[in-house]
């Protein structure tokens, strides 16, 4: 396999950003959604963000499962692409409008119908209970919606044509805003709701911009195959199959993260609740970092999964390091703003003055922390464009089993406290860094593994096994 030219190598850069920088602004925008409720809601009453913090990690477990089994989705429409099979793509997209949108109103009876099991089983005790309860029942509705949405966006980010998820972003965050003076503080007329103002802001928002995104992927001339509403009506449930193999380890690894998150909100809810609001309000901050690089992990699983469809598997590995590389940069430039104006960030989402000197040096310790962890999504999700999802599922097991495990010693056994937690999620995000990057770059010779492969199969032999 020859060098690139010079050339290839710019055409290649540009092709990641083309990619990213849509999904990095929808991203962005995406996260001042929810930290505006936040920030609304934190000078109303700064237990909303302990309410929140409760509410969402169950809430989100199951989101972003959903997203992460969609990612299967992504994944073989890139490689059909790649390998220039463009009626395997549509079969893939079809099939997954039908069989990821079950998933998810599955989900929604879970969470509007049992939330305050969920919760006790968390250790929230009221009045946080009654908040959290009332915040998700209505949340719930942006489940019934979320996997015809998400497989929509899974389809385009596999195509390469990401724009459109960015507008969605852009137009989802000046509804949510809107909504959020009307609902919060009751505006217009409207009875001011406070933290359920906010739940009922995010949910109509969601359910108005949903119905776009899903509408352009079947109506756009960019759509480089033309889907039939019939025939996701009439989905083949046996080749739906193969997009819950591909993108069920992404799920489970998604729910691994987040049920461990689960039990270390349990751990802090009997440290304090106190302890729960600081991390509520770290989380939140960190998560924009979180959210722009993966814009490029995103990127580089798209392009990653085309090479990959190409038999291309040196220059997925290469783009794969490159896309990282952009990560870390942006990882240094929002770790040094963190350090300088710990106290004016802070100061953002509450005017809780005890709160924020509490905060302020773990927003200076997850400055650090977000380096391996940029590392583990880029090159993680690169992993899973070409086709190998299991490895990343495997590498949570472990992640969640030290999370939980050595965060209980250094909070309660060493008696550090909420230090501990953070102490710990360091630990685990750079030894998985490492391990990571050994995989992605040795391929096959890593710790005796079989060689990466594409997932796909000719179309015709899909004709026949379906």
């Amino acid at each position: 396999m020859c060098d690139m030219s010079n050339n290839q190598s710019k055409v290649s850069t540009k092709s990641i950003f083309a990619i990213a920088i849509p999904l990095i602004l929808q991203q962005f925008f995406y996260q001042l959604q929810v930290l505006v409720d936040r920030a609304m809601l934190g000078h109303v009453n700064s237990d909303y963000f302990s309410a929140i913090g409760n509410a969402l990690f169950p809430f989100y477990t199951i989101w972003s499962a959903v997203i992460a089994v969609c990612g299967g989705t992504t994944i073989l429409v890139a490689q059909c692409l790649g390998a220039k099979d463009n009626l395997q793509a549509k079969q893939y997209a079809e099939c997954s409008f039908a069989g990821n949108s079950a998933i998810s109103i599955i989900f929604f009876f879970v969470f509007f119908l049992g939330p305050g099991v969920i919760f006790r089983i968390m250790g929230v005790q009221s009045p946080i209970l009654e908040y959290s309860i009332s915040y998700v029942k209505i949340l719930s509705f942006s489940l019934i919606l979320l996997g015809a949405e998400t497989t929509a966006t899974s389809i385009v980010q596999g195509i390469g044509t990401t724009k459109i998820i960015m507008y969605g972003g852009i137009l989802r965050n000046i509804l949510n805003i809107f909504f959020d003076w009307v609902f919060i503080f009751g505006k217009l007329g409207m009875p001011r709701m406070e933290i359920d103002g906010a739940a009922f802001a995010t949910t109509l928002s969601n359910v108005i911009v949903a119905p776009i995104l899903i509408m352009y992927v079947f109506k756009s001339k960019k759509i480089p195959f033309k889907l039939s509403l019939r025939n996701v009506i009439k989905t083949n449930w046996r080749l739906y199959k193969k997009v819950i193999k591909i993108g069920i380890p992404s799920g489970i690894e998604s729910s691994l993260w987040n049920i461990g998150n689960l039990i270390v909100i349990k751990y802090l809810n009997i440290l304090s609740m106190t302890a729960v609001g600081i991390y509520t309000l770290i989380f939140s901050i960190e998560m924009l970092p979180f959210l722009l690089y993966m814009g490029l992990a995103r990127a580089s699983m798209t392009l990653v999964g085309h090479k990959t469809g190409e038999d291309n598997h040196k220059e997925a590995v290469r783009t794969g390091f490159r896309c990282m590389r952009y990560s870390l940069f942006i990882c240094a430039l929002i770790s040094l703003t963190f350090i300088i104006f710990p106290d004016k960030i802070l100061s953002i989402f509450t005017n809780d003055r005890s709160l924020i000197e509490k905060s302020v040096p773990f927003l200076i310790f997850i400055s650090f922390t977000m380096f391996p962890r940029a590392i583990n999504n880029v090159i993680g999700l690169g992993i899973q464009g070409i086709g190998d999802t299991k490895w990343m599922l495997y590498g949570q097991i472990m992640g969640t089993i030290t999370m939980v495990s050595l965060s209980y010693l250094l909070i309660f056994n060493a008696g550090l406290g909420l230090l501990g937690l953070y102490i710990t999620f360091f630990i685990d995000e750079f030894i998985r860094a490492i391990i990571n990057i050994l995989r992605f770059w040795k391929g096959r010779e890593f710790f005796f593994l079989k060689p990466f492969e594409k997932v796909i199969t000719s179309s015709s032999n899909v004709d026949e096994n379906v």
